[in-house]
């Protein structure tokens, strides 16, 4: 398990969410101290403890294990699909804009 890239994976996710260590310290029952540990790759979190983290993200708890899980392309394939389908068109479009472009620019075949 690398408990490094899960902690960044849940640090990543409650930054994006602009949450404090504190207010997710708090959805969680947890201290803050142990939170902290656990996005610094210190602390081992039980289960429990990662579906607790997850449910007060908002998240699937296969989400933040996703460095750790062995994930075939199929199923990358059919999270990018789900997402996509409940996007707006416009949404859709930035996202198809945004693809073009990685693809332009770091040279990979469309």
């Amino acid at each position: 398990m690398d408990y490094t890239a899960l902690g960044k994976r849940i640090r990543d996710e409650r930054l994006m969410q602009r949450l404090t260590l504190e207010k997710l310290a708090e959805r969680t029952d947890k201290s803050i101290n142990f939170i902290g540990q656990i996005e610094r790759g210190e602390g081992k979190p039980s289960l429990e403890t990662l579906v607790d983290i997850a449910n007060a993200l908002g998240v699937t708890v296969d989400s933040l294990l996703s460095d750790n899980i062995k994930a075939s392309d199929n199923s990358i394939d059919k999270e990018v699909s789900v997402l996509l389908h409940n996007m707006s068109e416009n949404g859709k479009r930035f996202i198809l804009d945004t693809v073009k472009r990685y693809l332009y620019y770091h040279g990979e075949e469309r």
